[in-house]
């Protein structure tokens, strides 16, 4: 395997937790779903910002891609619905971010699909939990 089908497998694979925390909570509306989903979401939002920092060829470029991070686990203590939005947001603003870096064009055009699907699949995870949270007994 080439270090992009490494890269692509693992990128689909974190997808799977998103999904299945989803999915149960759809099912069961435990509060320790959103919670876990929360949690998840922020470690992944927080590594992903994290491998983009050697990328980036400015000091701009930087902060950018870390400062989504900073406001999130506060969100994620006052209010749950506010802090999935949040989070939605910023794997997009991330991938924004990715894809302004001088590496971006250097990269597999497989594994920039694979950014591309894989961020609009966890924006519509964000999305679809926020709505649970909104319409369900769970707060």
């Amino acid at each position: 395997m080439s270090k992009y089908s490494n890269q692509t497998l693992l990128g689909y694979l974190g997808l799977i937790p998103f999904l299945l925390l989803v999915g149960a909570h759809f099912l069961f509306e435990h509060v320790l779903l959103s919670q876990a989903f929360m949690f998840y979401s922020i470690s992944i939002m927080s590594f992903v910002a994290g491998t983009l920092w050697h990328e980036s060829n400015s000091n701009k470029l930087n902060w950018l891609i870390v400062l989504p991070t900073i406001p999130t686990l506060a969100l994620a203590l006052f209010d749950t619905k506010l802090a999935l939005l949040y989070l939605g947001a910023c794997y997009v603003f991330v991938l924004a971010v990715q894809k302004r870096t001088e590496t971006w064009g250097k990269l597999n055009p497989d594994y920039q699909r694979m950014r591309e699907r894989i961020t609009g699949v966890v924006l519509v995870c964000h999305l679809f939990f926020a709505a649970q949270l909104h319409h369900g007994v769970v707060q």
